[in-house]
């Protein structure tokens, strides 16, 4: 069964399968700057290591805006 959330990693395939090349790097700046919703909500950090995690579904909104705004 898929997770509700996303690693960046995970995040940054899921742009390159809808054919965009965002970097990771550029990924975690948009993550941190709310891209993909307020944290606690869209995104969270975890308390060991600090990674992101992303919802997918956030991920999906994002990709479906970016996608009507070209």
């Amino acid at each position: 069964m898929a997770s509700e959330w996303l690693t960046v990693q995970q995040v940054a395939d899921a742009f390159r399968a809808a054919g965009y090349p965002d970097s990771a790097a550029t990924l975690r700046r948009m993550i941190d700057a709310g891209e993909f919703g307020a944290q606690g909500d869209g995104w969270y950090r975890t308390e060991r290591g600090g990674y992101r995690m992303v919802k997918r579904s956030a991920v999906d909104d994002f990709l479906r805006r970016r996608a009507e705004g070209q």
